[in-house]
């Protein structure tokens, strides 16, 4: 049975976030008093503002390091920005020149590649108003493209880049998009003004794809329909806004099947408090687990993803010896996909006391949300309980389903009698 509870789940769900100053020391251990306990993530913002006008320093740098450090260290999932503005004044705290940027990212990405593996996305290229890519000198598409490709180099095979509108993403796959081919890219989006207007505050345009090209902003309609193509393989995710008129007529039926077409992964829980006060005063109403259940919790339950087991089938075959041929039914209801390898496998204990395990052939990331795909895998036979587990490739951090347990986190399969 599919239960409506949280599930603390690695990278996805809500975030806080964490801010330093490259050139001071970070007080680390204050800030570990300030972690939030069911968070997997980490919004991690750096301001490089200070360097605008020379290298970063090996102090910068060694703050950086430790900052990433203490994170990993924690396990926490980071959605890193670095950046020089995180005051809306980027044009007065960017560097004059575009060759002291390329310097900055060369300096960073050693360090981004050494903590890659602990980096969920790396957001922006370091440019525009509070990091976010707009009213910023360096937004051409040849700067960009310099700007990706020396990120790519350090992080491309680990973590997610992400930029701020979809234009952007266009501007740098060309290729793809012609092709409307996306599943060899590691750029994703992120979008810090969901709902704030119909065109969240100028992500999108009001003009349609007819008329503009690949590289220009397309109608909300459009762009949602690129987002929603694009984010089955890279992650999405940002803060929502409050919109005067509009937050309390929009429905929670509404709210939810704009952030599912988005595949929204992970969302501020602190930004924008007016909405997120809307929702936490909307009930679902629909029947099932989640009837009942507040906007807010529901909302945050379904970003990223969330595994449920629908049917298991045992069939016993005779060869040898007896074995055991399982079948497993797996149904994702959250707005996205887990974009990380994941190893699930059946586990039991046998006469001998042993624990054994039989790996599924299923890989969980491979199920798009709404999506359910079946796995299978032989065991022996061992009379007692068999339970199914996952676990992310890169580190076996644990993941759970949604479904009703029993203080474990796998999910109780049946029990296999004589």
């Amino acid at each position: 049975m599919e239960s409506a509870a949280e599930l603390c789940n690695p990278a996805r769900g809500w975030y806080q976030i964490y801010n330093f100053q490259a050139q001071e020391k970070p007080a680390l251990e204050e800030l570990e008093w300030c972690l939030h306990p069911e968070d997997t993530l980490a919004f991690v913002m750096i301001d490089i503002g200070e360097y605008r006008e020379r290298p970063l320093d090996e102090a910068a740098l060694s703050h950086i390091r430790g900052i990433l450090r203490f994170f990993a260290d924690r396990q926490r999932d980071m959605i890193l920005r670095i950046a020089y503005d995180h005051e809306g004044r980027a044009q007065e705290r960017e560097p004059f020149f575009f060759t002291q940027v390329t310097e900055h990212l060369s300096q960073l990405c050693p360090l981004l590649e050494e903590y890659g593996p602990q980096i969920f996305v790396c957001q922006g290229m370091l440019v525009g108003n509070w990091g976010e890519m707009h009213t910023s000198r360096f937004l051409a598409t040849d700067k960009l493209a310099r700007m990706a490709s020396l990120l790519n180099g350090a992080v491309g095979e680990t973590s997610f880049l992400a930029v701020r509108r979809p234009m952007y993403w266009r501007a740098l796959h060309p290729e793809a998009c012609r092709k409307r081919d996306f599943t060899a890219t590691r750029m994703g989006l992120f979008d810090d003004a969901i709902f704030g207007s119909d065109t969240h505050l100028g992500t999108f345009g009001v003009r349609p794809e007819a008329e503009m090209g690949w590289d220009d902003p397309w109608t909300a309609e459009e762009e949602f329909a690129f987002e929603e193509k694009l984010c089955q393989y890279v992650p999405q995710g940002g803060e929502v806004l409050y919109q005067e008129g509009a937050a309390e007529k929009r429905s929670l039926a509404e709210t939810v099947a704009r952030l599912r077409r988005m595949h929204i992964s992970y969302l501020n829980r602190a930004h924008d408090e007016r909405l997120l006060a809307i929702w936490k005063g909307m009930v679902w109403k629909e029947s099932g687990p989640w009837s009942g259940v507040n906007g807010y919790d529901y909302i945050g339950r379904h970003l990223g993803y969330r595994f449920c087991v629908r049917n298991v089938t045992v069939e016993f075959e005779k060869g040898d010896g007896v074995t055991c041929h399982w079948e497993v039914s797996i149904e994702n209801t959250g707005f996205a996909r887990c974009y990380q390898r994941i190893c699930t496998w059946i586990e039991w204990i046998d006469e001998t006391g042993r624990t054994c395990r039989s790996d599924l052939s299923l890989d969980l990331s491979s199920i798009l949300p709404g999506e359910t795909l079946s796995g299978s895998c032989t065991s022996r036979p061992a009379i007692g309980q068999v339970y199914l587990y996952a676990g992310r490739k890169r580190d076996g951090a644990a993941l759970c389903f949604a479904n009703e347990t029993e203080g474990r986190r796998g999910v109780l399969l049946g029990r296999l009698d004589q």
